[in-house]
C-alpha cells in the first residue's frame, strides 16, 4: 500500500510541475502547482483535525 501511495505522489508531482501564480491578499507568489495543492491539502487537514477536536469536547 505504501508503495502505491509513493508512486501516486511521484506521478502527481511530475504532472504538476508548472509554475502557477498564487495571490495571498497583496503579494503574488509564484510556485509549482503541486506545492500549492499540497499546501492546500495540509491546511485542510489541520482545519479538519481542529474542528474534530472541538466537536468531541
Amino acid at each position: 500500500m505504501a508503495l502505491v501511495l509513493l508512486v501516486v505522489a511521484v506521478v502527481f508531482i511530475l504532472e504538476n510541475r508548472q509554475l502557477t501564480e498564487i495571490r495571498l491578499l497583496l503579494p503574488v507568489v509564484l510556485m509549482p502547482l503541486w506545492a500549492a495543492l499540497t499546501g492546500t491539502l495540509l491546511i485542510g487537514l489541520v482545519v479538519g483535525v481542529l474542528l474534530d477536536r472541538q466537536r468531541r469536547r
